[in-house]
C-alpha cells in the first residue's frame, strides 16, 4: 500500500482526482491539501510515497514544492498536474526532478497508466534498496569513484598538474594509444534501470571491454562523468587503429549483439584517432571520440563509428544555412500539408548539403525555422498557443538523437499548427457567415447585391462569393432568394394582405415578376399557394 497526497488549491478538482485514484487503487491511502504549505506539514508526520500536485497554488505552488522535497532529499514521486498552456511550468518540473507530469482535466486511462508507471518505479526502488549495501561494497571495490573523476578531467583537459602526475601512476611506460567511448541510450537506460543496477551493469561491461582490448595492449576503462551513461576506455597499442580495427572490428559487432542481447540496451562505440604520446594526446582522441559518437545522428545507434571515417563539419554554422524563404509559411497559412511536407524535406536537404554539421547545430537551425513559423503564424493563433508551440518546441527539438526523429518531430509540430490554424480559421469563418446571414435577415427586403454586402466585411465581391458559397452551400444569390421566398410564404398567410404588397415586403418592385419568380421556385402562383394554405 502507498500513501498519495493530491494538492490542489480547487475544491472540485482536489476531490475529483481522489476519487478517481480510489476506484483504481483502493488499497491507497490518500490525502488531499490545498497548497505546498499543507503538503509540507502532512509530509512531515506521514511517509508519502506519491505527490500529484497542480502547479499554480497560493501560498506555494507546485514547483516550489519540488524544490523543498529535493531539499529534503525525500525519496517520493511527484507527479505534476498542468492545463495546456502550462507546458513551460510543467518542463521546469521536470527538469527539478518531477516523475512525470498529466494534463487537466484528468481522464481514467491516462491516470491509470500513470499509477501503473509508480508502481512499477516504487517497487524497483524497494527490491534495489534491499541489496544496496552489498552492492555498494561491490562497486566501491570494482571501480574507485576518485579514479573515474580524475580520468574524467583528464580527458576533458581539466586536470591539474598533481592530478597529471597521478594519472601517469596508472599508465606506467605508455607511449601510443586511442580513446573508444561506449555510450548507452539514456531512455532506455531510464526505463529499465534503476540507478544502483545501471552502476552494476557498467561493471560487467567494463569486465568485457578489458578482455577484448587484452590482445591489443593495456587498458582502462571507467565510467565517465557527464549527463550522458557512458563508459571510457583509454587503450594502449604499438600499432595503428586502422590494423587494430579491421582485425577485431567483429569482436566489436559481437560485443554491441551481447550488450542488446544481455541487457536490452543499444551500445554505440566512438573511437578517436591513434595518437603517439597519450599523456598529452589522449584528451584529443577523446574529443575524436565523441565527435564519432555524434555522428550515428545520421547513420543511426548500435555500432561502431572511427572518427576518421564521419563525413560531417563538427564546426559547420548551420544557423547561417537558413533560406530566408523555406515556402512553409506560404503553405502554412493555406493548410496544405502536401506542400508543407516537402518545403521541411527541401529544407533539411539543404542543411546538409556538402559537409553535414553537427547534430546540435542542425537541431538549433532546425528549431530556429520552426520558432520562426509560429512567429509568422501569429495572427492566426491565439498567443497562449504561440508560447506553448514555442515551449514545446525549445524542450523536445534539442533531444531528438536522430535526423529522422527530427523530421518527425518538426513534421508533428507544423500539422498541429496547421490544425490549430485551421481550427481558427474555421471558427472565424463560422461567426462570419453568422453575421452575414444576419444581416441579410434584416434587409432582405431592400435592394442588396454581392457586391454591396461584400463591402459591408470587408471582402472583394470574388472572394465573398467563393466564401458563401463554400460555407452555406449556396450562391449569394440563391440564398437570398430562398430567403425572400420563405417570407413571401409566411406574409401570404394573411388573406388581406395585396401581392404586390408582399412583392414589395420581400424586395421585389415589380409585382408580376415576384408572381413569375415565386411560381418557378414553388410551381404555384401567389394565389394558388394562399389558397392551398387556407384550404
Amino acid at each position: 500500500m502507498y500513501n498519495v497526497l493530491v494538492a490542489d488549491d480547487e475544491p472540485r478538482h482536489r476531490r475529483g482526482i481522489a476519487d478517481m485514484i480510489k476506484q483504481l487503487r483502493p488499497e491507497y491511502r490518500i490525502f488531499m491539501v490545498k497548497d505546498g504549505l499543507e503538503a509540507l506539514r502532512i509530509i512531515e508526520d506521514n511517509r508519502i510515497d506519491i505527490i500529484l500536485t497542480d502547479i499554480r497554488m497560493p501560498n506555494m505552488d507546485g514547483l516550489t514544492l519540488i524544490e523543498r522535497m529535493e531539499s529534503r532529499r525525500e525519496r517520493v514521486k511527484i507527479v505534476i498536474l498542468s492545463v495546456y498552456g502550462n507546458f513551460e511550468y510543467a518542463r521546469q518540473a521536470l527538469q527539478l526532478g518531477a516523475f512525470d507530469y498529466l494534463l487537466k482535466p484528468l481522464a481514467f486511462p491516462e491516470l491509470s497508466g500513470i499509477l501503473d508507471k509508480l508502481d512499477t518505479a516504487l517497487e524497483k526502488e524497494r527490491l534495489s534498496l534491499q541489496d544496496g549495501a552489498v552492492l555498494r561494497q561491490r562497486l566501491s571495490s570494482a571501480a574507485p569513484v576518485y579514479e573515474q573523476h580524475l580520468l574524467s578531467r583528464w580527458m576533458r583537459s581539466a586536470s591539474s598538474e598533481e592530478e597529471l602526475q597521478e594519472i601517469r601512476s596508472l599508465f606506467p611506460a605508455v607511449s601510443g594509444g586511442f580513446v573508444m567511448l561506449a555510450k548507452f541510450r539514456k531512455r532506455e537506460v531510464a526505463e529499465s534501470y534503476t540507478l544502483e543496477d545501471f552502476e552494476e551493469l557498467k561493471t560487467s561491461v567494463k569486465n568485457w571491454m578489458k578482455e577484448i582490448y587484452q590482445t591489443v595492449g593495456p587498458s582502462l576503462s571507467f565510467n565517465l562523468e557527464g549527463a550522458d551513461p557512458m563508459i571510457g576506455s583509454i587503450v594502449t597499442s604499438t600499432h595503428s587503429l586502422e590494423w587494430l580495427l579491421k582485425r577485431d572490428m567483429e569482436q566489436f559487432r559481437q560485443f554491441i549483439r551481447q550488450v542488446r542481447d544481455e541487457f536490452g540496451l543499444t551500445l554505440t562505440l566512438g573511437a578517436g584517432n591513434w595518437v603517439a604520446d597519450l599523456y598529452s594526446e589522449a584528451p584529443q582522441s577523446f574529443e575524436q571520440a565523441q565527435k564519432a559518437l555524434e555522428y550515428t545522428f545520421y547513420t543511426g545507434a548500435g555500432q561502431l563509428v572511427l572518427f576518421d571515417e564521419i563525413a560531417y563539419n563538427p564546426d559547420k554554422p548551420s544557423l547561417k544555412m537558413v533560406p530566408a524563404d523555406t515556402g512553409i509559411t506560404d503553405a502554412l497559412a493555406r493548410l496544405d500539408r502536401d506542400t508543407v511536407a516537402q518545403a521541411l524535406k527541401t529544407l533539411i536537404g539543404r542543411l546538409l548539403e556538402g559537409d553535414c554539421p553537427s547534430p546540435a547545430h542542425l537541431k538549433d537551425c532546425v528549431l530556429y525555422a520552426l520558432v520562426n513559423e509560429v512567429k509568422g503564424s501569429e495572427l492566426f493563433l491565439r498567443q497562449e498557443e504561440v508560447s506553448n508551440f514555442i515551449s514545446e518546441m525549445e524542450f523536445q527539438v534539442p533531444a531528438c538523437e536522430s535526423l529522422d526523429e527530427v523530421e518527425q518531430r518538426a513534421a508533428f509540430y507544423l500539422n498541429r499548427i496547421m490544425d490549430s490554424i485551421g481550427e481558427r480559421k474555421e471558427n472565424k469563418s463560422g461567426r462570419t457567415i453568422s453575421l452575414c446571414k444576419a444581416f441579410l435577415e434584416a434587409h432582405y427586403m431592400e435592394d442588396l447585391s454581392l457586391e454591396y454586402v461584400a463591402r459591408q466585411f470587408f471582402f472583394s465581391p470574388a472572394y465573398f462569393s467563393s466564401f458563401f458559397k463554400q460555407h452555406t452551400s449556396l450562391t449569394f444569390t440563391e440564398y437570398l432568394l430562398r430567403l425572400r421566398m420563405d417570407k413571401a410564404k409566411e406574409l401570404l398567410q394573411d388573406g388581406d394582405l395585396k401581392i404586390s404588397a408582399v412583392a414589395l415586403s420581400v424586395g421585389f418592385r415589380d409585382a408580376g415578376y415576384f408572381t413569375r419568380v415565386f411560381k418557378r421556385e414553388t410551381g404555384l402562383s401567389p394565389e394558388e399557394f394562399r389558397k392551398k394554405d387556407i384550404l
